[in-house]
């Protein structure tokens, strides 16, 4: 096993090319993560409304497979970096007389629509739990299914606002590279539009310099 320089979780890789910053950020910035004034933060209901979707589906094969991968965070190693995760929950189809396991995404919000920039970071989360989870899937005899899913959840009514299929990309280690790269400066980056900004958490914001510039020459020209 190589020398290892970078460990990466799966939901801060997942921005990064959306949002290189922010990615960046929360990849090696240790900062508060921010709770509302009523105490309730949008990762607590997240929590707590993804263990309410996931209760209709507990059929014995998903509770078998999940209890035989374990409630640990799974790790994969690429060259010098270890990229780690914790997939949301599982489902598993019988197809043709073979048992096949489907990963989910669970996503919540507040607002009536998620934007295509929240949507595609989702499906790249995914897409890296997929890569990671892929061998022990086929271990336990319970192999990843031709495609997995991102469900989208509002947290006013609990309805099923989106459902996406998501298929596994044979070309995630180069890009995991790729990020890599980018970070020690051998590939430039790309500064994201400013309407990103808006989907970025206060506590994010609140270290970003990109922003704080933007946030300065807008006041400037008000």
């Amino acid at each position: 096993m190589s020398k290892v320089d970078y460990y990466f979780r799966v939901s801060a890789l997942s921005t990064f090319e959306f949002c290189p910053k922010r990615s960046r950020i929360e990849l090696f910035k240790q900062f508060k993560q921010y709770t509302s004034t009523k105490g309730k933060s949008p990762r607590s209901i997240g929590i707590r409304l993804h263990y309410l979707f996931s209760y209709p589906f507990r059929s014995f094969d998903r509770v078998l497979v999940r209890s035989r991968l374990g409630n640990r965070v799974f790790e994969k190693q690429v060259e010098n970096i270890i990229v780690r995760g914790k997939y949301d929950d599982l489902r598993v189809v019988f197809v043709d007389g073979k048992k096949y396991t489907i990963l989910l995404e669970l996503k919540t919000t507040s607002k009536k629509y998620i934007s295509t920039f929240e949507i595609k970071t989702a499906i790249r989360q995914l897409q890296l739990y997929m890569w990671l989870m892929k061998e022990d899937l086929e271990k336990l005899g319970f192999p990843l299914w031709k495609n997995s899913v991102v469900e989208i959840y509002s947290q006013r009514n609990g309805e099923l606002i989106k459902r996406i299929p998501v298929y596994y990309d044979v070309n995630i280690e180069e890009w995991i590279k790729q990020v890599r790269d980018s970070i020690e400066g051998l590939v430039p980056i790309k500064v994201p539009s400013i309407k990103i900004c808006k989907f970025c958490p206060k506590s994010v914001k609140s270290v970003c310099n990109w922003y704080q510039s933007r946030m300065r020459r807008k006041k400037k020209w008000m």
